[in-house]
């Protein structure tokens, strides 16, 4: 098969979704729905919002929750109000009577002692000050400005969890409005949508009206109230609106945590039959990437939008890269047709009876994905490959990252960052009585119709291309994820995060084809991995899509900052 053809029409048996009994899994829907492609139009979108709150007045509200919020941020002028902070953006509000109500993070802890983190304690410091001051030194009306530094912290211990949504609420006499995304309210996050070396931030966001509002409102309200976890609204479901969204969320304050971005994900990825199109800083959950290739095994084109590893403006990537690199060739091994080992040198697909992705212990585990040519594939859809995913899904759900321990590395500080280092490829040749192992940082020259990783990269620019930090995944023009969390292992197992599930096939595909558009590539997905090798090598300094190699992932493995990311515990 071309990696240009349609993907084979395999007997594929989608699982049965089987949802647990989450707390803040919620089935609703919006009215409207509005994509928000990078910062400017974003920020613009803010004020527009906090304006249309501040002229309503008394009887308005204003609902935000923010990993980082700078009152300094300065808002673009809208229709008939210039430019201002965000600090007196909403004291104007109040002052008109709107209540004001903000759930910040309390950067205090973790985090900010970390040195090679973007901002610094004496940052947030110096933030919760300007918060502070607003509240002594203007005259609001009581309790019309009120502020909550939230210390996000689960009964698992891990010193690097963060509340890390990213929610703004309105409310006026005349609509209800819901600004989501992966937006900061930051300087850094302003970028226009014609990247640059001036304007390298690429981010996502949607806005939604509808039962959505009341649903992200309660769960809102639940984190203001210090609920562990926030609970799933009990009052009557209004839903009924003409697009189908699911709210998700990630959340390990209470006994039972909340991990239903992960399945909602897996869940929907395992269903894939055309494509599954990602942005995201970063690709290190084991579940999703084993969904992937899972994915792709069975045809699915798969098409990762990251930071160029090598080139990204925010300079060190190589935590994430050490990481991905196992992830690439996972992916890869899932439609190639050739590849060196270390051990029996070149390997030929056609060669090949059957192979799998295995990790040391896999007898007792059960950690073994069929890839092609097994017969298994072709034959049974991968329902053994459905059937140990889930399973995975559910283990990680719980708590339980037993099956991630290296045994090769034993002693790495966080195990599921280093879990592909003691993955290796198994296969047996048509001739041989034995099957080869072979781990898979020793599997090189991967000819491969399913490679997927793909960056944007400024050329002539060096250290200058922009850097993704979008939190969006699209499965077959079906369905989109669009909110705060990042398709990491920490995000998925830690740290407080919100998602939008919207399953409105026009939204999401004119939705894709922005994104597509954006990217100067072509709406076709076929013809996504054609077009990006053609800007390998082009030199007129504009920000083209390249596709990635191994050796745009390679990191030492004595790499010090690598090792150092782990142990901050940023790249799990």
């Amino acid at each position: 098969m071309s990696l240009h053809d349609a993907p084979p029409a395999l007997p594929h048996v989608a699982p049965v979704l089987h949802w647990r009994a989450p707390t803040m899994r919620v089935d609703t829907s919006c009215d409207t729905a509005n994509f928000i492609l990078d910062g400017d139009k974003f920020f613009l979108e803010l004020h527009r919002h906090i304006c249309k709150a501040e002229k309503d007045g008394k009887g308005a509200t204003i609902r935000l929750a923010y990993w980082k919020a700078d009152p300094a941020l300065k808002l673009p002028a809208v229709e008939g109000v210039a430019q201002r902070t965000l600090a007196q953006a909403l004291s104007s509000a109040a002052k008109a009577g709107v209540k004001v109500q903000v759930i910040l993070w309390n950067g205090w802890k973790s985090e900010c002692f970390v040195p090679h983190h973007h901002f610094w304690r004496e940052d947030w410091t110096a933030w919760l000050d300007k918060w502070k001051h607003l509240l002594t030194e203007w005259a609001f009306p009581a309790g019309s400005l009120e502020f909550k530094y939230h210390s996000y912290a689960g009964t698992t211990l891990h010193p690097f969890t963060s509340l890390h949504i990213k929610i703004a609420l309105f409310k006026t006499s005349a609509s209800e409005d819901l600004l989501l995304g992966g937006m900061n309210l930051g300087e850094d996050y302003k970028s226009s949508t014609t990247h640059d070396a001036a304007n390298h931030w690429h981010d996502a966001a949607v806005h939604l009206k509808g039962d959505i509002h009341r649903v992200v409102g309660h769960y809102w309200s639940e984190l203001w109230a210090g609920k562990t976890p926030p609970a799933a609204p009990i009052t009557p479901d209004r839903s009924g609106g003409g697009k189908a969204v699911t709210f998700v969320t990630t959340d390990i304050q209470g006994k039972k945590a909340e991990r239903d971005i992960r399945k909602e994900l897996v869940g929907h990825i395992q269903m894939a039959r055309e494509f599954v199109y990602m942005e995201n800083q970063a690709l290190t959950d084991p579940c999703i990437i084993d969904a992937l290739v899972a994915a792709a095994a069975r045809g699915v084109r798969i098409i990762l939008m990251v930071p160029h590893p090598k080139e990204t403006v925010l300079g060190d990537y190589s935590g994430y890269a050490y990481v991905m690199n196992f992830a690439f060739r996972a992916i890869a091994m899932a439609g190639m047709t050739s590849f060196t080992s270390k051990s029996a040198g070149k390997v030929k697909a056609s060669d090949i009876k059957d192979c799998s992705l295995r990790y040391e212990g896999w007898v007792l585990s059960g950690r073994s994905l069929l890839l092609p040519p097994s017969p298994q594939v072709q034959k049974m859809g991968c329902l053994e490959n459905d059937t140990y995913i889930t399973d995975l899904e559910k283990r990680l759900h719980a708590g339980d990252d037993s099956l991630m321990q290296s045994w090769k590395h034993p002693n790495l500080p966080f195990r599921p960052a280093s879990q592909f280092m003691n993955r290796g490829v198994h296969w047996k040749l048509k001739t041989a009585w034995m099957g080869t192992w072979e781990y898979l940082e020793n599997i090189t020259a991967i000819e491969s119709e399913s490679f997927s990783m793909y960056s944007p990269l400024l050329n002539g620019a060096k250290g200058k291309s922009p850097y993704v930090h979008s939190k969006v995944a699209i499965v077959d023009d079906k369905l989109a994820f669009i909110g705060s969390s990042n398709w990491t292992y920490r995000s998925m197992q830690f740290d407080a995060e919100v998602s939008a599930v919207i399953q409105d096939g026009a939204f999401v595909k004119a939705m894709r084809e922005e994104i597509f558009e954006h990217w100067g590539m072509p709406k076709n997905v076929s013809q996504w991995r054609a077009a990006a090798e053609q800007n390998v090598g082009k030199t007129d300094g504009k920000v083209n899509i390249v596709p990635l190699t191994l050796a745009d992932l390679a990191v030492s493995y004595t790499s010090l900052t690598a090792w150092g990311s782990w142990a901050a515990g940023n790249m799990i």
